[in-house]
């Protein structure tokens, strides 16, 4: 589920930049990040959030975030946590193995 999230935003964050006639390069230079970094944003394939802010600065879209919140797609990092190691929440109870005030007399 993650991976298409991030792949989505990418591709939009992309078409964003070449709406505003901008090359991978320019962006890059002008967020003081590497190409390699802004290319890894456009592909999906992770980014951090630092580096989303300054390329949705640079390309004055940082109404992106609030639209994909809007849209519901906004997700919980434990949420994703959980699915990467495929682990179900489930709560653990602690059990005490002290004896009761009646036991033990």
């Amino acid at each position: 589920m993650k991976e298409y999230l991030e792949i989505d935003f990418g591709q939009a964050v992309r078409q964003a930049r070449i709406k505003k006639g901008l090359t991978l390069e320019d962006v890059a230079a002008r967020a003081n990040l590497s190409p390699t970094s802004v290319r890894a944003l456009e592909l999906g394939r992770g980014s951090t959030v630092s580096t989303l802010i300054k390329v949705l600065r640079v390309i004055d879209e940082l109404s992106l975030v609030e639209d994909w919140i809007a849209r519901g797609e906004a997700f919980s990092p434990i949420a994703v946590l959980r699915e990467k190691n495929k682990l179900a929440y489930r709560p653990k109870r602690v059990s005490s193995k002290r004896p009761r005030k009646d036991e033990g007399k």
